[in-house]
C-alpha cells in the first residue's frame, strides 16, 4: 500500500499507519496531503478490521511544521486564485475535526517540530506522545495570520491565560509545558519509540483490546510528566495577559519592563514585532471562542482564514518569513490606533454566496 508520495498509508494487523514523508518541507501539509489523509481516515473509520490509527513522520527533524502556507501564498500571488486556499483551509479543518471526533483511537508520535497544522493533526488524537526533541507552537502570528486549526477552542481550554499568551506570542514550548497545557499525554525518550512501534506491530488489534493494552504499554515505558521541567512563567502570564485589549496588555508589560522586569521587556518586544491586525483579530477570536463547540470554532476559523486572504499582512508575513526569509515584514497598518473595532469585526463575516459555512452542517464526515 506504500507509494512514493508525501504521505504513506499502511495497514498492519488491525492498525492503519499514516506516515508523513515530506522531509525537505518539514512535512508542511500540502492540499494533496490533507485530502489524502482526510480520505483515508474516512475509509478506516468504516473498516471493521482497523482498530487503531497511528500517525508518525519519516523525518528526524519534524512531525509536521504546519500547513503549506507558501503554496497558499503562491496560488493567490502568482495565479490570483483564491479557490485553492479556500479548499485547502476547509479540507484541513474537516480533517482536524474528524481526528477529534474519530470513532477509533488515534496515536500520534509528535517527535521534533509540531507547529500550526501539525498541532491540528495531533491535538485531537487519543494517545499523543512527545519526546525531548518536541518543539510545540502556534507560530501563525509570525506570518501575519492567526492561530487556526481550532486553536480558539483548545487554547481556551488551557489553564489561566496561557492559551492567549501562546496565541499572541507564538512562543515555542517543550516537555512538561506541552503536557501541563494538555497538548500531549505521554513523554517518551525518542530512542525508545522503536519499542512502542514494535509492540504495536507485534499485536493484532481489536476494538476490545486496543485501549487497555496501549495504556499499559505506554505507562510502562514513558516518563511521568511530574518529572519533566517546566519553563512557562505562569504567574507572569496570568498577570500581564489578564487584560481585555492588546494595548492594555502591552502597557502593563511596558510598565513592568521600565521597572526592570526582563521577562516583561522581552515579551513586550515579541508582541511589538507582530502584525497589529493579527494581534487584534486573534485576541477577538480567543474571546469569541470561549464557550463555543469545536465545530463552531472551526466554522469561525474558516471565516477568519478566508478574510485573511484579502489582507496585505498575510502575504507580507509569508514573504518575509518563508519566501525572501529576511524576517523584516512591513505591516500595514503599522499601529493599533489605525485599526477600528469595525475593521476587526469584518474578519468574522463571510458572504457565503452559494450556501453556507461547511461547518454549520453535520453531513461532512
Amino acid at each position: 500500500m506504500m507509494t512514493e508520495n508525501d504521505v504513506w498509508f499502511e495497514e498492519n494487523q488491525g492498525t492503519g499507519w499514516i506516515i508523513l514523508n515530506r522531509p525537505k518541507a518539514l512535512n508542511a501539509l500540502s492540499l494533496r496531503m490533507v485530502k489524502d489523509i482526510y480520505k483515508q481516515l474516512r475509509v478506516w473509520a468504516h473498516n471493521e478490521s482497523i482498530a487503531l490509527v497511528c500517525i508518525k513522520s519519516q523525518s528526524e527533524k519534524a512531525f509536521c511544521s504546519g500547513g503549506d502556507v507558501r503554496a497558499v501564498y503562491e496560488s493567490v500571488k502568482l495565479h490570483s486564485d483564491r479557490t485553492v486556499p479556500k479548499e485547502y483551509f476547509i479540507t484541513e479543518y474537516k480533517m482536524d475535526l474528524l481526528i477529534h471526533e474519530y470513532n477509533k483511537p488515534i496515536l500520534v508520535f509528535m517527535d521534533g517540530i509540531v507547529m500550526g497544522g501539525g498541532v491540528g493533526l495531533s491535538v485531537g488524537a487519543r494517545f499523543r506522545i512527545i519526546t525531548e526533541k518536541t518543539k510545540w507552537a502556534m507560530p501563525e502570528m509570525n506570518i501575519g495570520f492567526f492561530p487556526d486549526v481550532g486553536a480558539n477552542y483548545f487554547l481556551n481550554q488551557m489553564p489561566g491565560r496561557i492559551g492567549l499568551y501562546l496565541a499572541l506570542t507564538a512562543k515555542i514550548i517543550m516537555k512538561g509545558d506541552i503536557i501541563s497545557t494538555n497538548m500531549a499525554d505521554y513523554y517518551l525518550e525518542s530512542s525508545r519509540w522503536i519499542e512502542v512501534e514494535e509492540f504495536i506491530k507485534a499485536h493484532t488489534w481489536t476494538s476490545e483490546n486496543v485501549e487497555n493494552e496501549l495504556v499499559k504499554c505506554l505507562e510502562s515505558i514513558c516518563i511521568r510528566s511530574d518529572q519533566l521541567p517546566h519553563d512557562l512563567n505562569v504567574e507572569k502570564i496570568n498577570h500581564y495577559f489578564q487584560y481585555e485589549t492588546i494595548e492594555q496588555i502591552i502597557h502593563s508589560l511596558d510598565v513592568a519592563a521600565s521597572n526592570g522586569d526582563d521577562w516583561a521587556s522581552e515579551t513586550k518586544n515579541t508582541l511589538l514585532k507582530k502584525s497589529p491586525t493579527s494581534l487584534k483579530v486573534t485576541l477577538e477570536l480567543m474571546k469569541r471562542g470561549k464557550g463555543k463547540t469545536l465545530r463552531e470554532s472551526f466554522a469561525m476559523d474558516t471565516e477568519v482564514a478566508l478574510n485573511f486572504l484579502h489582507t496585505e499582512d498575510f502575504f507580507e508575513g509569508v514573504r518575509a518569513v518563508l519566501v525572501d526569509k529576511n524576517h523584516m515584514p512591513k505591516w500595514k497598518p503599522a499601529s493599533f490606533s489605525e485599526i477600528s473595532n469595525e475593521n476587526i469585526s469584518q474578519f468574522f463575516q463571510v458572504d457565503w454566496k452559494n450556501g453556507c459555512n461547511p461547518f454549520n452542517s453535520h453531513n461532512d464526515h
